[in-house]
């Protein structure tokens, strides 16, 4: 059965040989033929019974080493898809850990956002305090100066006034009165 295969590929080659010759016109020769093949056959005899170890061991090692490659490539294959099925979870975990951060930044910034607000109002509470208060000694000063000016002038217009209405000497009396008074009391 083995070498029914080789021996019918023989027979085709040849087969396909005469048909092309004679496509040209010429009748097959099938005596011619037959010698055709059987040359055919023997001279792949002598090769298959001079080479034919060469040529089982070359295509035995050749399969071997091919099954090999397959292997190889087959376990290649597998922990390339198993370093791709890492590589996606590392990649899926660090997408996860990005979105984790960028919330907690957002949720800080947010946080010093509202803090910042918050100090800012409080400051400018103090500030407007601070206004009213330098408002209030202000006016305050500003009413004691009113007040000490309009004291003097009322002093000043109450002196003319007791001048003029007193004359010198019922003053100088007025005031030996006071004094003897004052120092007899």
């Amino acid at each position: 059965m083995k070498y029914l295969s080789s021996f019918a590929f023989v027979v085709l080659c040849c087969a396909v040989a005469d048909f092309a010759y004679a496509s040209e016109g010429h009748a097959i020769p099938w005596g011619n033929f037959a010698l055709r093949v059987l040359n055919f056959a023997i001279f792949i005899g002598i090769i298959w019974y001079a080479a034919g170890k060469l040529i089982k061991n070359f295509l035995a090692k050749h399969q071997a080493q091919v099954k090999e490659d397959l292997e190889t490539a087959k376990a290649l294959k597998q922990q390339a898809e198993h370093n791709l099925s890492l590589a996606e979870d590392r990649l899926r975990s660090v997408e996860a850990e990005c979105s984790k951060l960028l919330e907690e930044g957002k949720t800080q910034a947010e946080a010093i956002k509202s803090a910042i607000i918050a100090d800012a109002e409080k400051q400018a509470e103090r500030i407007i305090e601070q206004a009213k208060m330098a408002a209030e000694q202000d006016v305050n000063a500003e009413v004691q100066k009113i007040k000490a000016q309009m004291a003097e002038e009322i002093v000043k217009n109450m002196e003319k006034e007791i001048v003029s209405r007193l004359d010198t000497s019922a003053h100088n009396a007025l005031i030996e009165k006071s004094l003897s008074k004052v120092v007899f009391s």
